[in-house]
């Protein structure tokens, strides 16, 4: 226990009325003396969904679960894959046998050690119940072998050069000893009495209010004493704007969700409050539901690609801070990207003359094409995509396409996508780390636990995806992935609208030592970067 003058210190402000986050534990920094615990308050906009790490994860979700279960292979804060649980990963048998060396001083929170057995049982378990992202991953698994507590070998049916960093950077691991009692994990709540071993553990949930998380104490990249944060608690607000006030007005000490592009100018102005920029891993797009009447053709994708003013989107809804890109590969995969596609040129005219030309009308004059209405699904807690479907519509309409926007708050709208129930969708990709597995996922119709929004089952792109994963000289895997890039895009599966930099907010006259890392799906408040906060006072 720490005693003495900043527990005076605190019990002063509150006597004058200036304490911070009054009637709650103080967010200042705690002097070695002190008995008051440090919290730091995080704001969210989405309660939790799904507390099972080993299932697809929306971002608070991702946010409170990447603290407490960890990962073999984290990204830091220059976009490098580096070790977390593993000390060490490398190949063997020309590329079919990744093996990983893991860390002897990881323990779960009820004092069990982490081993070889754990990341074994949470692999196996993907595979048997087909769980997340992840199950992808290891489509060409055919077996895991862990010969002592702190190596896992996991051997393929054929080399795949990103395989390690892939399921080192998305698996997490979770306890056997706890996850094997459960049953089906397909049906694994695990909504209470959480065992990690992560940089904090989760210790409460009240739904529409707040989620706590407690500093464990064993977390091995903590600095020698520990993490001087205590207590981190996620406190949930319905909107952007709210949150903001909260930030400004001093009821939390750091936002968990981006600025909008529109709110950065009037905060760089507050002294109170630090801006931290960050790269993004992933891209706002438009993807198309190709099950859809009209939009199985791809003219009319083409068509819809061309009412999308980026240039304009850009400049004025993204202040300039973001940059195009034209095929599905962002432009932060330099080798990749293929630079040599055109971008749809924007032009509703054009747009609409292209539907004629394919024997679309408007026979009953009331200037809509006949039969292109559609409904764009969009998450409200995105400030600058609502105004980008806002902007698409008018512009569709220009072109005589009907789009009818559904932006909802965001567990309604992930709800949406995961039922396929949507023409359009307007998101945001969170993080791609690298580019062969982001077209797996994205189009592989055999893809299980994907995320092939369009339901594309294109027998061509599939051989092409399959084709290139299998490839292991560089030169020529590069070149084929160019091949991918440019058959999506002039099949108009997707419309990409921009890779984003990300700015977060947080009271810098509170706290600093923040370790970002790049995407709004990482950002400030991975566990290892809250560990290394500390307190300004």
């Amino acid at each position: 226990m720490k005693f003495g003058a900043a527990a005076v210190a605190a019990a002063m402000l509150a006597l004058t009325g200036c304490a911070l986050n009054e009637g709650e534990p103080s967010a200042t920094g705690s002097s070695t003396d002190s008995a008051q615990e440090v919290t730091l308050r995080i704001g969210t906009t989405t309660d939790v969904s799904n507390y099972n790490p080993l299932q697809s994860l929306s971002k608070t979700d991702n946010w409170l679960l990447n603290a407490t279960y960890p990962q073999l292979l984290r990204l830091d804060e220059n976009a490098e894959k580096v070790p977390e649980l593993a000390s060490d990963y490398y190949y063997e048998d020309e590329g079919r046998t990744a093996v990983f060396e893991l860390r002897d001083d990881f323990m779960w929170s009820d004092g069990t050690p982490v081993t070889a057995a754990d990341v074994k049982f949470s692999a196996e378990a993907i595979m048997q119940y087909q769980l997340g992202n992840v199950a992808a991953k290891l489509t060409w698994l055919e077996s895991i072998e862990a010969p002592d507590e702190t190596t896992v070998k996991f051997h393929l049916s054929q080399a795949y050069a990103p395989f390690a960093e892939g399921l080192g950077f998305w698996m997490r691991i979770v306890p056997a000893h706890i996850f094997a009692e459960a049953g089906d994990l397909s049906e694994f709540a695990n909504d209470s009495d959480w065992v990690g071993s992560g940089a904090y553990i989760l210790e409460s949930a009240t739904p529409g209010q707040r989620y706590v998380l407690r500093a464990n104490e064993h977390y091995p990249y903590a600095p020698e004493g520990g993490a001087a944060v205590d207590v981190v608690e996620y406190v949930v607000y319905p909107d952007i704007n709210t949150m903001i006030l909260a930030l400004r007005n001093g009821d939390i000490d750091l936002m968990a969700n981006p600025v909008p592009a529109s709110a950065v100018g009037s905060l760089k102005s507050e002294d109170k409050i630090g801006l931290e920029k960050v790269a993004s891993l992933g891209f706002a797009h438009v993807t198309y539901n190709v099950t859809r009447e009209h939009l199985d053709k791809p003219e009319v994708r083409q068509a819809l690609s061309m009412v999308v003013d980026t240039d304009s989107i850009i400049t004025t809804i993204m202040q300039g801070d973001a940059q195009e890109m034209v095929g599905p590969i962002s432009p932060i995969f330099g080798e990749f990207d293929n630079t040599g596609l055109d971008a749809y040129p924007y032009d509703p005219a054009g747009a609409r003359a292209l539907l004629e030309d394919n024997g679309y009308a408007d026979a009953d004059k009331d200037g809509f094409l006949d039969g292109l209405a559609f409904q764009m699904v969009c998450d409200q807690s995105n400030a600058n995509l609502t105004r980008v479907a806002e902007v698409m519509r008018e512009s569709a309409g220009e072109a005589g396409i009907r789009i009818d926007l559904a932006c909802t708050e965001r567990n309604t709208f992930l709800a949406a996508t995961k039922a396929y129930d949507y023409d359009l969708d307007l998101s945001q990709w969170g993080v791609f780390d690298n580019p062969m597995d982001q077209l797996r996922s994205t189009y592989l119709s055999s893809n299980p636990g994907g995320i092939n929004y369009n339901q594309v089952q294109d027998p061509e792109l599939d051989a092409l995806v399959n084709d290139a994963a299998a490839t292991v000289d560089r030169d020529a895997f590069v070149k084929k992935i160019k091949a991918i890039d440019a058959y999506v895009h002039e099949q108009a599966l997707l419309t990409p609208l921009y890779v984003e930099d990300f700015t977060f907010a947080y009271r810098s006259d509170r706290f600093t030592g923040f370790a970002p890392s790049p995407s709004d799906l990482l950002g400030m408040v991975t566990g290892y970067s809250l560990s290394q906060v500390t307190p300004v006072n």
